[in-house]
């Protein structure tokens, strides 16, 4: 007896979130992942370096500076006739390829903004999934600790009704082993519950000590409608942002085969006359090679296999969401039925199991099955409503919270 109870204390020590009085509720648990997860920080550093990008994109190329000597030390017919060049040239693009550099940059930045939402929202499910199986052991171990209680009681009756010779030793012994299952039970239970609050600290960024207990309304649950896809998803969303910015390479790539012109302008000086002249030049390539029209048909036809993507991506997540809330749907009729069929039943079998064995009507073994059965429905009920929020967090990987 006393190693069950000393095992019972440490069980509702660990219950308790080491016996602390902190409570953590489900949306402290979303703001604590989103801002101490370093995948997401990650996708915040790739936001931030292609907006930077986009100031550097499109610029003007830097002007050049030429400076030409000629005829240094004397020409070889004997004369000296030293010329002195310097000149500043400046390269001009036409095409539009600044504009569509600076377009190209500027897709960049939308599509790695849905990327960081894309990381957000499968990180705020696996908080979700993570926090419900921490209450969810929780709950069990409630019950489990109700179960002990009883457990304690039915032996001290046991060991009452002995010695006043109204029971046998039989009676006795079963009350104590049952009483050792429900010890083994709960270091089953518990120790589910440390893993499930090591993996929830993980994702939040706390040391588990620190999380304390856990609180939310896990009994409460609603229907679910069938609704479609939204096309604001963000990765329907990354997608459009693929799709605009193969576009833009396409325009850019276009671009490329206009011709740009030199212009430059500078200052000539001959020392054989002492005269200096103004100089003018301009110069432009011959594009008998036009590779940016290969460039541009290889960016649009990437631009249709992501429309593809985009088609499938979208049927493929239309189609898992009316699986999950078909799923979710019929877990909750589940619950129900276990709360307001089975849960009464098993509730009214205990007491008359409980009344009829007080006054020598039922035997101990049919009162500890009786007990044993109420537990184990109230535990299925906890269980069955763990699949019910499960399958809701994986909804809300397809639809926002509040549906």
């Amino acid at each position: 007896m006393k190693r069950i109870t000393v095992l019972w204390c440490g069980c509702l020590l660990a219950a308790s979130g080491f016996a602390q009085s902190a409570t953590l509720n489900l949306e402290q648990a979303l703001e604590l992942a989103r801002q101490h997860s370093p995948a997401l920080t990650a996708a915040r550093m790739h936001t931030q370096a292609a907006q930077k990008a986009v100031s550097a994109a499109g610029l003007w190329q830097n002007p050049i500076l030429h400076f030409e000597a000629e005829g240094i030390g004397g020409d070889l017919d004997g004369f000296s006739d030293t010329e002195y060049t310097l000149a500043v040239a400046q390269n001009f693009q036409f095409g539009g390829l600044r504009q569509n550099e600076r377009l190209v940059a500027q897709r960049a930045v939308d599509v790695v903004l849905r990327q960081e939402a894309e990381r957000e929202l499968a990180l705020m499910a696996e908080v979700r999934s993570a926090f419900l199986d921490v209450v969810s052991q929780q709950e069990i171990g409630t019950v489990r600790a109700e179960q002990e209680q009883l457990g304690r009681a039915f032996v001290e009756v046991a060991l009452a009704r002995h010695r006043a010779g109204n029971s046998s030793e039989l009676a006795v012994v079963q009350a104590e082993l049952a009483l050792e299952e429900i010890a083994l039970s709960q270091t089953c239970c518990f120790g589910d519950l440390e893993a499930a609050r090591i993996r929830l600290a993980s994702l939040i960024g706390l040391p588990e000590k620190e999380m304390g207990e856990l609180t939310g309304d896990y009994y409460e649950f609603a229907p679910i409608e069938q609704q479609a896809l939204p096309e604001s998803h963000p990765a329907l969303r990354r997608l459009d942002a693929e799709i605009a910015m193969a576009h833009a390479e396409a325009a850019r790539a276009k671009s490329k085969d206009a011709a740009n012109v030199m212009l430059g302008a500078g200052y000539r000086y001959e020392s054989a006359g002492n005269a200096g002249t103004f100089v003018f030049e301009a110069s432009m390539p011959l594009n008998f090679v036009r590779g940016g029209r290969a460039e541009q048909a290889a960016a649009l036809t990437r631009a249709e296999a992501l429309q593809s993507d985009r088609a499938e991506l979208r049927r493929d997540h239309r189609q898992r969401l009316a699986t999950l809330i078909a799923m979710y749907n019929g877990s909750r009729m589940e619950a129900e039925m276990l709360r307001d069929r089975l849960m009464p039943k098993a509730e009214q079998t205990y007491n008359l199991s409980k009344d009829g064995y007080d006054i020598g009507r039922f035997s101990w073994f049919e009162l500890i099955t009786a007990q044993q059965q109420l537990a184990e429905i109230k535990v299925r009920y906890i269980e069955s409503l763990r699949q019910v929020h499960a399958t809701r967090a994986e909804i809300t990987k397809f639809m926002k919270e509040g549906i």
